[in-house]
């Protein structure tokens, strides 16, 4: 896209990257108007334009952290519902530096909606889809298919935490998958 349309999205995704920033680094609560315009070197009254309340703000950036997963699994996945699955729980589990960032913001996003009953309604949402996508993936087993979610989910969080390595959360996911002897 070019034009005034690319410059409108250039300017909207600094803004919520502003907000990765802040929330990487302080949390949710960090986040008002007037700090994500600084991070963004933006006024706050184009902030505003984009956004008009912090609720906005948040819920556009909260949108935008899930929207990233799903765009980093469309790039490794293949039609292959076992494929599609592997693409999943590779993003699931940080591997890089990038995907601990996108996952500590994840994470704090997820604490808030805690509190925030709108946020609450999309986190349950989002993990109502991946659970259902899951349970296609896995031809209709939704047992073993929210058993790897939850592990999957609190793997991620392990390896967040240096308690163990991607590779030992993969070896543990892949005991999980139907016909994992086979690789």
């Amino acid at each position: 896209m070019r034009g005034q349309g690319a410059a409108h999205d250039e300017r909207r995704t600094a803004i919520v990257e502003a907000v990765f920033a802040l929330v990487d680094t302080g949390g949710v609560d960090q986040v008002t108007v007037r700090r994500v315009a600084d991070q963004a070197g933006v006024s706050i009254g184009r902030v505003q334009h984009y956004f008009p309340t912090k609720d906005d703000l948040l819920h556009a950036a909260f949108t935008a952290i899930n929207d990233l997963g799903a765009a980093r699994v469309q790039q490794q996945a293949t039609a292959e519902p076992a494929d599609v699955l592997h693409a999943v729980l590779t993003v699931l589990i940080p591997r890089t530096e990038d995907d601990r960032r996108l996952f500590r913001i994840q994470q704090s996003f997820e604490t808030y909606a805690l509190t925030n009953p709108e946020l609450a309604k999309h986190l349950k949402q989002g993990y109502t889809d991946l659970a259902a996508l899951f349970t296609l993936l896995l031809d209709g087993q939704q047992a073993e298919a929210q058993q790897l979610l939850a592990t999957a989910i609190g793997l991620s969080t392990l390896v967040i935490t240096n308690t163990m390595t991607p590779g030992q959360a993969d070896r543990i996911l892949r005991r999980l998958l139907p016909h994992s002897d086979d690789d």
